[in-house]
């Protein structure tokens, strides 16, 4: 069973989860809520918002876009510049604003929590990619046809023909497009959706604003991207019910 499509949008995933989290926190919060004079009452769920806020950070950003695409010396860099500015400054305004002499309880959650977010994180990914996986069409025991032809294309001022069997996959530089190929790449003034026009759509599916695949060269299949060699090219948000109906009708 497909899990809803309502929780592949970022706002209202997050929104849930930040709504379960602040539950969570009442539910134990409940009884002592009503001893906390003035601001102190709500004190709490506004650390728990701004602490939400930097676990998204971290996981969409940091993580996802560096340690996933193996910039892990960079991710750990900036993991433990940041983790040590937050401390710092969550240790200051404790101190200052809030007159809390033992802030080591706080900066431990702070910690934990950020650890704890990132096992959600990984977590939720893989159970959606494995759901993703088992829904999606077995692509590789479909015999795909390998149409010949060429693409026609302008080269420095001459008309060059690239075999489509030649070309690994295409990446815009907006007006312009990168065709790679295992020989050498090609630069033609085109935008992507003349060349998707143009191409076979048996064997070239786009997959993002900025990529077009040649299915036959994809060497392994991700629920967000395809991976040619050793190069990762990741299926646009928009994009993913697209790419899966393409592959479905084959």
């Amino acid at each position: 069973m497909q899990r809803p499509r309502l929780l592949d949008h970022f706002l209202i995933r997050n929104l849930l989860g930040l709504g379960a989290l602040l539950a969570v926190h009442y539910l134990t919060d409940f009884y002592a809520i009503e001893q906390r004079p003035g601001f102190s009452k709500v004190s709490p769920y506004l650390y728990l918002l701004l602490l939400y806020g930097w676990i998204v950070f971290h996981n969409r950003i940091l993580f996802d876009r560096l340690f996933l695409h193996d910039k892990k010396g960079m991710y750990f860099g900036w993991l433990f510049l940041l983790m040590v500015l937050g401390s710092f400054n969550m240790n200051f305004i404790l101190h200052t604003e809030f007159n809390i002499p033992r802030s080591l309880p706080f900066l431990v959650n702070y910690w934990v929590y950020t650890v704890t977010g990132l096992g959600v994180f990984v977590t939720y990914r893989y159970l959606t990619s494995r759901a993703e996986t088992i829904i999606q069409p077995i692509v590789s025991t479909v015999p795909r046809i390998e149409e010949t032809g060429y693409f026609s294309c302008m080269i420095d001022g001459s008309r060059q023909n690239i075999a489509y069997a030649d070309i690994q996959y295409i990446e815009s530089l907006e007006n312009y497009l990168k065709i790679f190929t295992k020989q050498k790449v090609y630069i033609t003034r085109l935008t992507l959706k003349e060349a998707e026009e143009r191409l076979p759509k048996r064997q070239f599916i786009r997959i993002s604003r900025s990529y077009i695949v040649h299915l036959t060269q994809v060497e392994k299949r991700e629920p967000d991207a395809f991976w040619i060699g050793s190069k990762e090219l990741r299926i646009g948000r928009v994009y993913k019910r697209y790419v899966m109906e393409q592959l479905a009708g084959e």
